[in-house]
């Protein structure tokens, strides 16, 4: 880690000399350094203050930071005790479609039990079937007339 610890200053330095910020803070990219993408040990965010843990998290399990309507949500939050702060966030990121349909894994959560199983494997195919972009794609390959007739139903 000490090493990653300097891989972050140097790159947040060279960034600040440039008048640039680095996208989040050194404790959510020491976070995220060496974690398989489809498993989150909890454990290593636990000790995270509110502000940082929802931001780590996000980076984590979504590959981003949060939006900024996500981050008014969560700053409106963050007085709240750490463990329930902590758990709503947990139970957010569980249950959503991205954490679903790339089968991610909360292990060693402290606070409950992510479902798993066949059900909830099936969810993620269908949360994945579902995407609109994925649908407009197949759509466009259907027979025109086939097209016209699913704009009647649908728009």
């Amino acid at each position: 880690m000490e090493v990653y610890n300097s891989i972050y200053d140097i790159v947040a330095g060279n960034m600040e000399e440039k008048g640039e910020h680095f996208g989040y803070q050194k404790s959510t990219f020491l976070c995220d350094v060496g974690m398989h993408p489809q498993s989150i040990d909890i454990t290593r965010f636990l000790e995270l203050d509110n502000h940082h843990f929802y931001e780590a998290i996000y980076v984590v399990a979504y590959r981003r930071l949060p939006e900024k309507k996500e981050i008014a949500f969560w700053e409106g939050k963050e007085m709240l005790p750490k463990e329930q702060f902590q758990k709503e966030v947990l139970k957010n990121i569980a249950g959503s479609s991205v954490v679903a349909i790339n089968q991610i894994k909360l292990i060693n959560n402290p606070y409950f039990s992510q479902k798993i199983g066949l059900k909830y494997h099936f969810m993620g195919i269908l949360y994945g079937l579902t995407d609109k972009s994925c649908l407009r794609e197949f759509g466009k390959k259907l027979p025109q007339p086939i097209q016209k007739l699913i704009r009647k139903v649908f728009l």
